[in-house]
């Protein structure tokens, strides 16, 4: 268990309620809980000045949190970052951007005890930067198995379609690409085989929403897109089991949890490709090109849909059961925070 106890666990969010319903940190501060960590919450800089409060720093996503890291190893305490990268993805980010995330990364990688890393993206873009460094460690995200269904049947699912988003700008709309989505729908719906398909968009609301409804409104969907809004896990799986495809068009993903738990669900995936989502799990499913004209677009996506090989999803389903579950991920932690290769 290492000689320390207790785990200060930041990132730079303004609201702390993000802790418990954004699923990548309550995953990871529950594993670190139950490898017997106290862990402390924290969105506050100066909450490292209190080194004689925690052992040592478990930081999300690498800018803001390069100053507590640092403070935290004036004080004799090391630091653990993780979370994508998405900044260092050239195609999407402004040459600025890409160079104040470049630099941020070589400082918090200069501080750090170990950088997890969660994509085989990152990966390649942190090793541009620093190298086959020995402070990089690869863990994807992982999510509790136990709490999908193994044995769904398809046919029983509903022809419908679901999206996962937080809604807090509008900004993470189009980076997530349900602006898109919602044109792509638009237009699917138009065919006999999804002339009664509905698109249920969830995650909690914001002041993105408001862009979201003009979309839905501007497109004449009113009657067929619903924004749910943030729900319960339960209900999430739920939906996700319950209907059978999930757009994930995001312009870059550090990893895609939504994505993979929508697979779990035994959902067709209509994704970007982009960061983690070029992940082989996903090679499966299908793939579509977010820059490209948008009705050749949505006469290919109508096309594989009909086409989709069922029997090739549920091979990699299974592979997924064990490979994404939470133990994994938790015995990562183990062995990083005891000073040990992975």
């Amino acid at each position: 268990m290492g000689s320390f106890k207790t785990i200060l666990f930041y990132s730079s969010v303004k609201d702390k309620s993000l802790f418990y319903t954004q699923r990548f940190y309550q995953i990871d501060i529950d594993i670190l809980k139950d490898l017997g960590y106290t862990v402390v919450l924290s969105n506050k800089i100066t909450d490292a000045l209190k080194f004689w409060k925690y052992n040592c720093v478990f930081a999300y996503f690498y800018r803001w949190s390069f100053f507590v890291a640092l403070i935290a190893k004036i004080f004799g305490r090391n630091t653990y970052f993780t979370g994508g990268i998405d900044a260092l993805n050239k195609s999407t980010n402004s040459k600025k951007n890409y160079f104040v995330q470049v630099l941020f990364f070589y400082l918090c990688h200069l501080v750090a005890k170990k950088c997890i890393i969660v994509s085989n993206t990152d990966m390649q873009h942190v090793n541009y930067i620093v190298g086959k460094s020995k402070k990089l460690v690869y863990s994807e995200h992982t999510v509790k198995t136990s709490n999908f269904i193994n044995d769904f049947d398809p046919i029983l699912k509903n022809n419908d379609f679901v999206t996962i988003c937080w809604q807090g700008d509008k900004s993470n709309i189009e980076r997530k690409g349900v602006d898109l989505a919602l044109v792509l729908f638009s237009n699917l719906i138009k065919k006999a085989e999804f002339r009664k398909s509905n698109f249920y968009i969830l995650g909690r609301t914001g002041n993105g929403t408001h862009y979201l409804s003009q979309i839905i409104e501007s497109l004449g969907l009113k009657e067929r897109v619903f924004i749910i809004g943030e729900v319960s896990e339960e209900e999430k799986i739920e939906y996700l089991t319950r209907n059978k495809f999930y757009f994930q068009l995001s312009q870059y993903e550090g990893f895609g949890i939504a994505a993979l738990e929508a697979l779990l669900s035994g959902d067709i995936i209509i994704h970007s490709g982009q960061g983690g989502l070029s992940n082989k799990i996903f090679k499966k499913h299908i793939e579509v090109d977010i820059y490209g004209d948008i009705e050749k677009l949505s006469a290919d996506l109508y096309k594989r849909l009909l086409t989709i090989d069922q029997n090739q999803l549920n091979k990699v389903i299974q592979v997924c059961f064990s490979y994404y579950d939470n133990s994994r991920r938790k015995d990562d932690f183990c062995k990083i925070l005891n000073n040990n290769k992975l």
